[in-house]
């Protein structure tokens, strides 16, 4: 099962599966009891995709705790997480012998081991990571995305805007020939005096 598929909600006991997204909600099924239910995106949620433990050396991804538990157990539950904390301790030693015991607390192993038996009794395992959809018209946990979805996550394609046309050029004002025609009128009038100068 690919692992970034299973979550785990703040305030609410177990694991989820997500089953469909959205930018609005999630819809998830319990892997407790199969009942299915929509959160708000404003929901505090963990995905066990995203979850490390701390341990001498670096740290280990869950997913890698989670398989090497299955292993140990050859596929079946483990201890109880109403255990004893030295036994569940002991339990985990077994399989994560790097752990660090001064940054890992009882209530994170207690979570851990309630978490693996859940996941041990749906047949989780194998855990894997999720690779990239292949699809466009896929999302994240491989269903379809809503068109309502796809239209507020794609970016919207407006039409380019019609560039305004050109200015048509303002008629020359005539004032300029007028002027002109007035500085050549005297020329004409002043020609016949010169004549009369003559006679």
């Amino acid at each position: 099962m690919i692992i970034q598929k299973i979550i785990a909600i703040a305030g609410k006991p177990g694991l989820y599966e997500v089953l469909a997204t959205n930018r609005n909600n999630l819809v998830v099924e319990s892997m407790i009891d199969g009942k299915r239910s929509s959160l708000p995106g404003t929901s505090r949620v963990s995905s066990l995709g995203d979850i490390t433990m701390y341990t001498t050396d670096e740290d280990l991804l869950l997913m890698e705790v989670l398989n090497r538990m299955h292993e140990h157990t050859g596929g079946k539950p483990g201890v109880s997480h109403k255990a004893s904390a030295a036994e569940i301790r002991a339990f985990i030693d077994e399989i994560v012998p790097e752990l660090d015991h001064e940054r890992v607390f009882n209530s994170d192993l207690k979570k851990l081991v309630q978490w693996f038996n859940i996941l041990a009794e749906k047949e989780a395992f194998p855990l894997v990571p999720e690779t990239a959809p292949e699809d466009e018209g896929n999302d994240e946990t491989g269903n379809e995305v809503s068109e309502a979805a796809a239209e507020v996550e794609a970016p919207e394609t407006k039409p380019a805007a019609k560039k305004p046309a050109a200015k048509k050029a303002a008629p020359k004002k005539p004032a300029a020939k007028k002027a002109t025609e007035e500085k050549a009128a005297p020329k004409k009038k002043a020609a016949p005096k010169k004549k009369k100068a003559e006679e």
